[in-house]
């Protein structure tokens, strides 16, 4: 199981049967929407949800560097792409990215859930605005799947901190 996956997981499962609001609304989207966006645009707040909620998740887990965080599910295939993080082999705590019309083109993505569990050719996800409002498990094939995010892959630059670095003066020293 990808180690970061796993984290993302263990924040999804929490969250099992969120619906979103009559009008759309979502706290994964108002979220996006106040932390994310620059704009603020409150487009996001009713916008379909899939990939606002793995970002949130991501912020949630603290794992934001190696999961990404995006709003459009094509933008985050290609970033894992772009980090050599992107494949077509199955494995638990693997984001999951469909095309519905099945062309394994990367540009055309609808859709994004994390992968729970693989058996041969069968996914058991979780995905966020499945059926179109609800935050829930699904048993799915293959034929749709366009690839994989594989987060643990992602390389992040380490933070240089000082081991012996003197401690700030206090007050009455300065």
């Amino acid at each position: 199981m990808d180690p970061i996956g796993k984290k993302l997981l263990d924040i999804a499962k929490k969250e099992l049967g969120y619906t979103e609001k009559g009008d759309g609304y979502t706290k994964f989207g108002n979220w996006w929407t106040e932390n994310v966006d620059g704009d603020r645009d409150d487009y996001f707040k009713t916008a379909p949800w899939c990939d606002m909620f793995l970002a949130w998740a991501a912020d949630k887990a603290e794992v934001t560097e190696q999961a990404g965080q995006f709003a459009a599910t094509v933008d985050h295939a290609k970033w894992f792409d772009k980090h050599d993080a992107f494949g077509r082999e199955p494995e638990p705590g693997a984001i999951v990215f469909y095309d519905w019309n099945g062309s394994k083109d990367i540009d055309r993505i609808d859709h994004v859930g994390i992968v729970e569990k693989v058996e041969g050719r069968t996914l058991h996800t979780i995905e966020g605005n499945a059926d179109g409002y609800k935050l829930m498990r699904k048993t799915r094939d293959m034929d749709s799947v366009v690839g994989f995010g594989y987060p643990s892959k992602v390389k992040v630059e380490a933070k240089y901190t000082p081991k012996h670095a003197a401690p700030a003066p206090t007050v009455d020293k300065v």
